[in-house]
């Protein structure tokens, strides 16, 4: 069939109104171990720390030292040339820069918040469903009276 044949049958389909609007799935991810590349919910909390301390120690002062040397250069080509184009060309340029620095340790400063409260927002979210879970069941049903408690906890440790 050629492009020409399929594209008058769709359009006299759809004319017919027997087009199907419904979502076709072609492909799901075989069931199994996850690929490499895909996504998985495992959180590491020794990973997290590592990479907060990385954060802290090396990339954010490393950052911040990259940004000020450039600003010493520049300032001074600069003052060399305030009276010409390009003295005002470097201004914009700088004031781009410490923009893009600024915005780029904010950037830095998120990600490693981002990654010091994960572990506490999943701890928490633990807490709150199982004390959810231990009002939904009667504690009649236990014989020694313990609430149901949810043990997800026990794997981030």
């Amino acid at each position: 069939m050629t492009f020409e044949d399929e594209w008058s049958k769709l359009r006299t389909d759809a004319a017919a109104g027997r087009k199907s609007t419904h979502m076709q799935l072609n492909q799901t991810d075989p069931p199994g171990p996850s690929l490499p590349g895909t996504l998985n919910l495992k959180s590491s909390a020794s990973k997290k720390k590592s990479a907060v301390n990385a954060l802290t120690t090396d990339v954010e002062p490393d950052t911040k030292k990259a940004g000020e040397c450039v600003d010493e250069t520049t300032e001074k080509a600069e003052k060399e040339f305030k009276d010409w184009a390009t003295g005002s060309g470097l201004t914009d340029a700088l004031k781009g820069w410490h923009t893009s620095v600024k915005a780029l340790q904010a950037r830095l400063s998120q990600e490693k918040s981002a990654l010091s409260g994960t572990n506490k927002y999943f701890l928490g979210n633990d807490f709150q469903v199982g004390s959810e879970l231990s009002t939904a069941v009667p504690s009649a049903q236990y014989s020694d009276n313990t609430p149901f408690s949810s043990r997800i906890s026990d794997y981030y440790r």
